[in-house]
């Protein structure tokens, strides 16, 4: 069983790095800019915004034409220089699903439960925005926010 709860988020503003990446077959891709530690991107970002960063979040924003914006950044109101990409993601209700780790697999194994257990017997279904992996810093705290909406049916 996962834990989950429900956060509902008002619209907010990401800063960072982007990547256009194809999407493979079953949904995978696999982007370029996700070969670095999320130490090294705190690092970073505390560097170029001038505030402290204590989570980092891991973006994906799909296209139609089998492709994915892949986001990496934190969320702030400060402006940033010009050089950092901005992201603004609409108000959303979350389902949120704390993971063990950052492992590939606990993240794949996370949406299989999802698809195959969670979403079929909870009566909400996955919406169009974007979906994200937050790492807390501080609190060594993994989690899978996910778009929902209550099912039609």
């Amino acid at each position: 069983m996962v834990n989950y709860r429900f956060v509902s988020k008002e619209s907010f503003k990401i800063v960072g790095i982007k990547e256009t990446a194809p999407i493979h077959k079953n949904g995978v891709f696999v982007p370029g800019i996700d070969q670095t530690t999320y130490k090294d991107m705190q690092t970073y970002f505390e560097q170029v915004s001038m505030e402290k960063v204590d989570e980092i979040l891991y973006i994906a924003v799909d296209h139609a034409d089998d492709l994915v914006d892949y986001y990496i950044g934190f969320e702030t109101t400060a402006e940033c220089p010009n050089f950092i990409v901005e992201l603004i993601i609409a108000k959303q209700e979350w389902a949120v699903f704390e993971l063990s780790s950052t492992s590939p697999r606990a993240l794949y194994n996370t949406w299989y439960y999802l698809f195959s257990e969670w979403f079929p017997t909870n009566g909400y279904e996955l919406v169009e925005n974007a979906q994200f992996f937050r790492i807390i810093i501080v609190d060594a705290l993994y989690e899978l926010w996910v778009p929902v909406a209550r099912g039609k049916s």
